[in-house]
C-alpha cells in the first residue's frame, strides 16, 4: 500500500479522491487501492479506501457472518441429534415423553414451556 506524509496528502487529496472514486470495480483485497497517510513524528496511520472497496469488504463480512450462523445452526443439530441417539441408545424401547427426553439430554429448562395435557 503507498504510503503518504500529511502535507503530500493534504496536496494531493483532490487527485486521491478522484481517484478512489472513479474505481467501479472493488479490489479483493480492502487496501489494495488504499493509500495510507502517517503523520510526521507519530505511530499508526490512516487510510484512503475508494468506497467500493469498503462496500464490497463488508459485503463479504456479512456473507461471512450468515455462513458463520448457517454452521453454528448445523452443528447444533447435528449435536441435538447425537444427543437422541445417545439417549435412545440407552433406553429399553419404551416410549419416552418429551419431558423425559429433554431430561436425558440435559434440556430440562425447556420442560416447564412444554404443553400440558
Amino acid at each position: 500500500m503507498p504510503s503518504l506524509g500529511t502535507s503530500e496528502a493534504r496536496r494531493a487529496l483532490p487527485s486521491l479522491v478522484k481517484d478512489a472514486s472513479s474505481r467501479l470495480h472493488p479490489s479483493v483485497s480492502l487496501t489494495d487501492n488504499a493509500i495510507e497517510i502517517k503523520p510526521r513524528g507519530q505511530e499508526g496511520s490512516a487510510s484512503l479506501v475508494p468506497t467500493v472497496d469498503i462496500e464490497a469488504a463488508e459485503e463479504r463480512i456479512a456473507a461471512l457472518e450468515r455462513e458463520h450462523d448457517e454452521l453454528e445452526e448445523d452443528l447444533e443439530d447435528a449435536g441435538i441429534a447425537l444427543l437422541i441417539h445417545e439417549r435412545l441408545q440407552s433406553t429399553s424401547g419404551k416410549r419416552l415423553t418429551a419431558a423425559e427426553l429433554l431430561n436425558g439430554i440435559g434440556m430440562e429448562e425447556f420442560v416447564a414451556e412444554l404443553p400440558r395435557r
